[in-house]
């Protein structure tokens, strides 16, 4: 009864996911067309609409795990989904009465990214309340999965929306999904506030405590420095990625979303086929391969005008195989090696450290291309991407072979070998 009340919880938990991520994928690709295509932005900003969306979880990173403890999780969850469809539905109730702007843009963009912070800490908070330790990665494998299903119909379903209703009226689908999202959550348990009123301390002592936490422990700092410099190079190239598409090699917007979709085939591939990756050659191993495979962008920045689909596509498919390798890999061992009263503080500390980085990414890839044109701006970044294998290839992480489980006692141990399959 309490398996089955259990995968009730963690059903809506992915349906929440799910069903808000279709939304964002739409939102990815029809916010920037709405500046490029509407608007008529300039590639610096494109650029610079992408950082406002991500500049927020610099500015409100670190508070925001203390400000998660204070609050039940699945009312702040349920609260920030709302707000975020008001937020969103602004954009094509202001282009029908001709009135929107660039500015306006900026705003939903900035304020979207704000209210994801504390809703993404507590979601990742969450997860371990609702499935036992020894559960957890298998979880996060369903979770990503399901992630990766929702980001494959999302661009897809963008692109046919931005041709047949124009970009602005396509944001209409993310507003709703959000609101489907608050539904879904509903169905969650209130789980109290992690710190209740008489237990709290000052919120700098939390903020340090989450800082100390991070930059101390053996696995979690080198996940963060390796993801902070992945994030940073690849924002800096997703920031100029669509204007590259569109008017440099001049696809339409069904076709970005097209190869948007078919690079999420290799997200869903990447997250399966993590559990046995793990199995052959070590956890640490699988997470430096999942950095390595970010290079494929570098066929991106080789496609050729006459036929550059099969380029982009391949590139983003591995690259982002290699993103759900990180993310199912990375996610678990930050969850599952962290005390649960830590858990909201090291997930918005690691978010801040390794999010941070995003919107500096994508202002430098609008910089450079302004400077050095789009196909070397690319080429660049894709490059340097995979730099990040050095902090995991130089740390402990190297030689763990399996997941370790925190235990009630707060010790970390590691299970025994899983023979290889």
């Amino acid at each position: 009864m309490q398996d089955s009340v259990e995968r009730g919880r963690v059903r809506r938990l992915w349906g929440s996911v799910g069903v808000s991520l279709v939304g964002t994928q739409v939102t990815m690709l029809a916010l920037p067309l709405t500046a490029l295509t509407v608007l008529h932005a300039s590639a610096g900003q494109v650029a610079a609409l992408a950082a406002a969306g991500t500049a927020p979880f610099l500015l409100l990173g670190l508070p925001a795990g203390a400000i998660v403890d204070r609050w039940p999780a699945r009312r702040l969850m349920v609260v920030t989904d709302v707000a975020r469809a008001v937020l969103l539905a602004s954009v094509p109730v202001a282009f029908l009465a001709g009135a929107l702007t660039l500015a306006h843009l900026y705003v939903v963009a900035a304020g979207v990214g704000a209210l994801s912070v504390p809703f993404d800490v507590a979601a990742l908070s969450v997860l371990p309340a609702l499935v036992g330790p020894d559960r957890i990665a298998a979880a996060n494998v369903r979770l990503e999965s399901t992630r990766a299903v929702a980001e494959t119909a999302g661009p897809a379903l963008g692109g046919a929306l931005v041709q047949a209703v124009t970009a602005p009226v396509a944001l209409v689908v993310d507003a709703v999904s959000y609101l489907t999202s608050a539904l879904l959550l509903r169905g969650l348990p209130d789980l109290p506030a992690a710190a209740p009123v008489g237990a709290r301390e000052p919120l700098l002592t939390q903020i340090r405590a989450g800082i100390r936490f991070c930059l101390t422990h053996r696995y979690i700092r080198p996940l963060a420095i390796g993801a902070a410099w992945m994030n940073f190079w690849t924002q800096a190239l997703l920031a100029v990625f669509i204007t590259y598409a569109v008017t440099g090699l001049h696809l339409p917007a069904a076709a970005v979303g097209a190869v948007l979709a078919v690079a999420n085939i290799g997200y869903l591939a990447g997250s399966l086929l993590t559990p046995w990756l793990n199995r052959r050659i070590g956890l640490g191993w699988a997470i430096a391969t999942g950095v390595a495979l970010h290079g494929a962008y570098l066929l991106a920045a080789f496609a050729p005008h006459h036929r550059p689909l099969p380029w982009l596509a391949a590139g983003f498919l591995l690259a982002a195989a290699g993103q759900g390798i990180w993310n199912v890999d990375a996610v678990s061992l930050r969850q599952t090696t962290t005390p649960g009263p830590m858990l909201a503080r090291m997930n918005a500390t690691n978010r801040f450290l390794i999010w941070g980085t995003m919107p500096l990414g994508a202002a430098t890839g609008g910089l450079l291309a302004g400077a050095l044109d789009l196909r070397p701006t690319i080429t660049l970044a894709a490059a340097a991407i995979p730099l990040a294998t050095a902090p995991i290839l130089l740390s402990a992480l190297r030689r763990l072979r399996v997941m370790p489980i925190q235990t009630h006692t707060g010790d970390v141990t590691l299970p025994q070998p899983v023979p290889a399959g």
